[in-house]
């Protein structure tokens, strides 16, 4: 029977999404009903979509992980019954049809076509499986001769729409076209077995997915942890489609942070583009009445009293046992190293720095070059260098350590005094963006410290370089 020749992959598929069910938050099911379309020989290779001589609905069961925001990977199964008859009811084809398939789905809601959270989100899949073939002439008491009964590979490739009912319920409608790698499963042989002449069936579905796991939010913002960008986000905090801070004025701090939310301003003046933060209708410089460091526009509790603690909406925050804990993380202010925010009490109550940051830091690290035997910075270097700006922006409460080393050539006093220039060079342009003095510290090595052999050029390259280090005090 049909069923028993499929058994065991079945019992394996169970087995094998059980493990995947355990791997946690990005796990959906999706349960679908389908019926197909025929295009083949038998009706001159005639594409189309939703024409049934027959109407043979089959379910469908599948299983989706989230790869990154804009690829998904599901592994379907699929029972499809297809049945055509010619109008002149002379020949025709009765085809059954199991499938499980590996389909990489690209997701158009990935926070640049839309965004992630697009109440309405299209897509398209393509990949490919084994099929598991049994079909015959078409005869209305299912008496016609049999054609094919095999298991062969398939491709397929198909668009859809995802419409999100709620943060766990989606509801999708989608159309894939199947093409099984048998010449003439439909009993229309094709010239010299090209198979990509093969018939084919298209199959539309209909269903709904749900959440294997449950969709975590860690840090209650809305956004759920396996597409938050930003975990760890203070409670309350206006957050975006990624879960990242609101930052009105795109200038790397965000409003809740911001004194000046509306105007790019610097870091070290909280904001604003000075350290005037006077209201001024010509730069939308945003007041803070009470001076409690929460801007009159976000402050629910004006005229707080000189020197009270607040939160982060500036109202009084009860001090009891000397346990103060400003920013909510769990980590007590008299021992926070960043009372103002949040991080985990491995990292000393700071936030710690992610790896992705760490990348782009050695990245741009890489892209520091300067004048030959000189300590000018080439212009090339100015972008990498903002880029190092920008990531100090990003941890306000981290200072940055500069060590500059050189290759052998030359004797060591000169080395160490040309690796100390060259530093000090990087460290002027660094606080001519704004970061502050305080936070720098620059070292100059010489020729000590090298990564590669001096003997070659390659060597030597490598070992001329600036290193940068980010650290708490």
């Amino acid at each position: 029977m049909l069923i028993n020749k499929y058994l065991k992959t079945l019992l394996f598929s169970i087995s094998y999404f059980l493990v995947l069910a355990s791997w946690g938050q990005s796990n959906y099911i999706g349960f679908y009903g389908t019926f197909n379309d025929y295009t083949g020989g038998l009706n001159g290779f005639n594409y189309g979509i939703l024409r049934y001589n027959y109407y043979k609905p089959g379910p469908q069961i599948a299983f989706q992980q989230y790869l990154s925001p804009f690829f998904d990977i599901k592994e379907n199964f699929a029972y499809d019954w297809v049945q055509y008859e010619t109008p002149a009811k002379t020949a025709g084809v009765d085809a059954q049809f199991l499938s499980a398939d590996l389909i990489f789905r690209y997701k158009f809601a990935n926070g640049y076509a839309l965004p992630i959270d697009a109440d309405v989100a299209p897509f398209i899949e393509f990949g490919g499986g084994g099929n598991y073939i049994k079909s015959r002439q078409f005869v209305a008491d299912h008496s016609g001769i049999g054609i094919a009964d095999e298991t062969r590979l398939n491709a397929l490739a198909g668009i859809g729409f995802c419409f999100r009912l709620n943060e766990s319920v989606n509801f999708e409608i989608a159309s894939k076209v199947y093409m099984p790698m048998l010449n003439g499963w439909d009993g229309r042989y094709q010239a010299n077995n090209d198979i990509w002449s093969n018939a084919i069936y298209t199959q539309e579905s209909i269903g709904f997915t749900v959440p294997l796991g449950r969709n975590s939010d860690a840090d209650h913002d809305g956004v759920p942890d396996k597409r938050d960008l930003c975990p760890g986000t203070p409670k309350g905090v206006q957050v975006d489609a990624n879960g990242c801070p609101i930052d009105s004025d795109g200038d790397g701090i965000p409003d809740y942070l911001d004194r000046c939310p509306t105007v790019p301003g610097l870091a070290m003046y909280q904001g604003c583009p000075t350290g005037n933060n006077n209201y001024n209708p010509t730069t939308n410089l945003d007041p803070d009445s009470d001076g409690d460091g929460v801007p009159d526009s976000r402050d629910k509790c004006a005229n707080t009293p000189i020197n009270t603690p607040v939160d982060i909406n500036g109202c009084p925050v009860v001090q009891t046992n000397n346990d103060l804990d400003t920013d909510g993380d769990g980590v007590p202010d008299k021992i926070d190293k960043c009372p103002n925010t949040p991080g985990p009490a491995s990292n000393r109550g700071c936030p710690e720095i992610k790896e992705s940051v760490k990348a782009r830091l050695k990245f741009a690290t890489r892209g520091i070059y300067f004048e030959t035997s000189k300590a000018i910075i080439k212009q090339q270097s100015f972008p990498m260098l903002d880029e190092i700006v920008d990531i100090l922006n990003q941890y306000p409460d981290y200072n940055i350590r500069l060590t500059g080393h050189t290759d052998n050539v030359g004797n060591d006093a000169y080395n160490v005094s040309l690796s100390q220039s060259r530093v000090d060079e990087v460290m002027q342009y660094l606080a001519h963006k704004g970061i502050s003095a305080s936070r720098m510290e620059a070292i100059g090595y010489g020729k000590t410290h090298p990564i590669a052999n001096n003997n070659s050029a390659i060597g030597r390259a490598l070992n001329r370089r600036v290193e940068v280090e980010l650290y708490l005090k």
